[in-house]
């Protein structure tokens, strides 16, 4: 008897031997060490960025006003030419002696009429006295105003040779550097003929490609910011002067124009970098490491009661370096988790080690 007693017993003590390792061995939920931060209100910039080319506004072509031989050839392609400078001087011998016979004749006009007037002047003196006929004084007056006529006319011939003269010197009608030269020296050039293509560098424009889709959010006078590959940190703010509206059959890309003064150092035909405002509005960001992609959509997790994480969808807008918007789903007055969030899920315990602000660093 005492044997069964024994027995009973000590299987009682090993079922609550038992039931006593069953319990310690139950696991424990753990909480998941997060940082915390509040959303910002920023000012955004919706940017689209274009690869483009600068392109001279001013490429006059410098062409012969006067025909001659071309006898110097004074500048050459590649050389910067300032507004007046000379480019090359034509043989004058022929405007030379157009000028040297417009002012033979306006000599002799100015002769001819002084002597006209000495008779106009002695005849009235003897009409006075009534011994001159009606007719010799009126032939005289005649002739004096056909001397000046005449004069005139030979002055306007001799300031014609003159300017005639004056054109063998070929010179530049505006600063910027020579591109092409057509001519060499002995060639004989018309008038009209093209000896030089300049191009003039003050004033440029760039010229940016832009995806079609874009042509509803494109308007005169949105800014644009400009940089060249050799100086990336030099950036230029203007605004757009005009827009094609001509879609190109093979690119499908709409072109923005983009007036400038040249900062000194742009050169026509390179290339150009360009970040296009589309549009700055207030809105609503968080770091890029708070928004989790989940199943359902864009989710952040906030804390909710008893240290626990509540999950919330969001909808998400522009990306700004390391953040991003929200548009729609939370408010300013909401924190979010930032680090850890991509471990979490709804509901699970949270351990705030953290609260940052928007610098990175521990909120005070």
């Amino acid at each position: 008897m005492n044997s069964q007693r024994f027995l009973v017993l000590a299987f009682a003590i090993l079922l609550l031997s038992g039931c006593t390792d069953h319990d310690d061995s139950a696991p424990v939920e753990r909480a998941t060490a997060v940082t915390m931060i509040w959303p910002e209100q920023r000012q955004l910039e919706r940017v689209e960025l274009s690869i483009g080319r600068l392109e001279a506004i001013a490429a006059p072509a410098v062409a012969t006003e006067t025909s001659g031989r071309v006898e110097r050839i004074l500048r050459d392609v590649g050389e910067a030419v300032a507004a007046g400078d000379v480019l090359a001087e034509l043989d004058p011998s022929t405007q030379r002696l157009a000028v040297a016979s417009a002012e033979a004749s306006v000599r002799r006009l100015e002769a001819l009429l002084e002597n006209g007037q000495v008779q106009l002047e002695r005849l009235q003196n003897l009409a006075q006295r009534q011994s001159v006929a009606q007719d010799q004084l009126d032939d005289a007056r005649t002739q004096v105003q056909v001397f000046q006529a005449q004069l005139v006319e030979a002055r306007v011939r001799l300031d014609n040779a003159q300017l005639d003269l004056d054109r063998t010197r070929i010179v530049s009608p505006v600063s910027g550097t020579i591109q092409r030269r057509l001519v060499s020296a002995g060639d004989f050039l018309a008038t009209g003929r093209v000896l030089f293509e300049l191009v003039a560098s003050d004033a440029l424009r760039a010229v940016l490609p832009l995806p079609e889709h874009l042509q509803d959010d494109l308007r005169i006078g949105m800014p644009v910011e400009l940089s060249v590959p050799a100086r990336a940190q030099e950036k230029i703010e203007a605004r757009v002067s005009e827009i094609r509206p001509a879609v190109g059959s093979s690119s499908r890309a709409l072109e923005l124009i983009v007036s400038l003064d040249n900062p000194g150092h742009w050169r026509p035909g390179g290339s150009v970098a360009a970040r296009v405002i589309l549009e700055v509005r207030q809105g609503l960001v968080v770091p890029l490491a708070s928004v989790v992609r989940r199943p359902a959509g864009s989710v952040v997790y906030l804390h909710g009661p008893d240290d626990r994480a509540l999950e919330r969808r969001v909808r998400v807008g522009l990306r700004i370096d390391q953040d991003v918007e929200i548009i729609d789903g939370l408010s300013a007055d909401e924190a979010v988790v930032v680090d850890g969030a991509g471990f979490l899920s709804d509901g699970a315990r949270l351990d705030i080690v953290e609260w940052l602000d928007r610098t990175g660093g521990q909120e005070l």
